[in-house]
């Protein structure tokens, strides 16, 4: 592809403006466009390096192989090379050189429209049949960017080198599991949520395509990383003992909810107690297993019992189904059906279905604080903090309409989970929350986005489907929205 610095230029051209400018004197709207535009000049000057990157990696022979100009600058490979130039990582250098070829329409390890790389016309590539045949006229300039494609995105500046490297991975890693026209709608997915989402939710999106898309393969993976799970155990120069753990969902799952739940429940003690918690949440976290093991050391039967609560969201016919999907509180890759059937032996099992002829969810003005029944809807619905995505344990949940002073109901139409720190942000920064079609979306002040375009909010924000359009300003009294100034418990 060809390169143009243009956009470079003009994010450089708004930089220019804060030339002598003394960073502790900005503040409010000024200090706001300067961290856009200094942001600015690194996102484009990465995205001018990605495709450059892709060609040294090509240059030498395919990323991770020796020769070209990385031989010659002493590197084993493109990846070393290119981080030691950025002074970075291994992993910053990939995602580099993964963007770059991302950019090339006829990538062949990524679709582009039905047909896969070049529309099914001839690309000018090819092998050669023998040294003695003609010599081939020149390679043809690529073809343009198909529309809603990965590359189209990386031309126009409207998905970061970041995401833009994660969907190209992704879809690598689906290209021999789903046939072409599959890969292209989920290829087109991701490239439309991508600029609405944050590089996390992004992944997470990313892994339930691929655990959609390939059910079999996924449990395979499960099985994979399971076999890799570890902990090992050392000393650090200061005598500290360290601890370095990877661990596979079935692991990880009763764990993360244990240890986020001693969190939640010290910081809640502390400020009913109106003190003010001194450790912080790693600390407790250590204190929280140190009482646990010491517990377990005295215990006659320490394994004995539920000993935590673990939401895995999952219907019935997925859980019968030797391919089915799920996902747990606090763990961001899907879960097959045969990992929840693993966790119901250790630990008690909510349901995602938690409504039903014995449960009544919605009580509209006949009670004021949400039931147990509503709020595991709830969490159904948002998957934790509805804006954060902090874990389930470390939300409460919080009337939309105030209950008493706008006259709200509680019923699920205008209940949200949220953290603390995102409960009071929203009282402190002017944004709304609001229901639309059962989904969460939270709308920014005009000082943040002067088009005030809402941001979805929820578990529906990395749903392996379409991302719904944002709702447009709304102008009916049905519409469920607060904002921070009265949304309360």
């Amino acid at each position: 592809m060809d390169v143009t610095t243009a956009a470079l230029d003009r994010a450089a051209a708004r930089v220019h403006a804060l030339d002598g400018a003394e960073t502790r004197e900005l503040h409010g709207e000024g200090l706001h466009a300067a961290i856009v535009a200094a942001c600015a000049v690194l996102s484009e000057a990465r995205r001018l390096a990605a495709p450059i990157a892709a060609a040294v990696a090509r240059d030498a022979g395919g990323q991770g192989s020796r020769g070209g100009i990385t031989r010659e600058a002493g590197h084993r490979s493109p990846e070393y090379f290119i981080a030691s130039l950025l002074g970075g990582t291994i992993a910053e250098a990939r995602t580099l050189i993964g963007a770059g070829l991302a950019m090339d329409p006829d990538d062949p390890e990524k679709p582009e429209g039905p047909e896969g790389p070049g529309g099914g016309g001839d690309s000018g590539g090819g092998e050669d049949k023998s040294k003695n045949d003609p010599p081939k006229p020149p390679r043809p300039k690529p073809r343009p960017p198909v529309a809603g494609s990965l590359a189209e995105a990386l031309a126009h500046g409207t998905i970061a080198i970041d995401a833009a490297a994660l969907i190209r991975a992704t879809l690598a890693e689906l290209f021999d599991a789903v046939d072409r026209a599959e890969l292209w709608e989920i290829e087109k997915r991701l490239v439309a949520k991508a600029p609405r989402m944050s590089l996390y939710d992004l992944r997470k999106a990313c892994w339930r395509e691929r655990a959609t898309a390939d059910p079999a393969g996924w449990r395979e993976r499960e099985k994979r990383i399971r076999a890799r799970r570890s902990l090992t155990i050392g000393e650090d120069a200061e005598g500290m003992t360290t601890f370095t753990a990877r661990l596979d969902p079935l692991s990880a799952a009763p764990l993360l909810r244990w240890l986020d739940a001693q969190v939640a429940e010290a910081l809640r003690s502390a400020r009913d107690a109106g003190v003010q918690e001194e450790r912080t949440a790693a600390q407790i976290r250590v204190d929280a297993l140190a009482t646990l093991a010491s517990h377990g050391l005295s215990c006659d039967s320490p394994g004995s019992g539920a000993k935590t609560t673990v939401l895995v969201t999952i219907d019935r016919a997925a859980l019968e189904s030797e391919l089915g999907l799920g996902s747990c509180d606090g763990i961001g890759v899907p879960v097959t059906a045969a990992t929840v059937r693993q966790l119901a032996v250790d630990a008690e099992i909510l349901p995602a279905v938690c409504g039903g002829e014995s449960e009544v969810l919605d009580f509209g003005r006949a009670r004021r604080l949400f039931t147990r029944a509503q709020q595991r809807a709830l969490s159904v619905r948002d998957g934790g903090c509805a804006w954060c995505t902090a874990p389930i344990s470390w939300v409460d949940t919080h009337h939309i309409d105030h209950w008493v002073r706008h006259g709200g109901c509680t019923d699920l139409c205008n209940g949200v989970l949220l953290c603390r720190s995102c409960h009071l942000r929203l009282h402190d920064t002017g944004w709304e929350v609001e229901i639309h079609g059962g989904n969460v979306w939270f709308r920014p002040p005009a000082s943040v986005d002067p088009a005030r375009v809402a941001v979805l909010g929820g578990r529906r924000r990395t749903a392996p489907r379409s991302m719904p359009q944002p709702p447009p300003l709304p102008t009916s009294p049905s519409v469920r929205r607060c904002s921070g100034n009265h949304l309360r418990t």
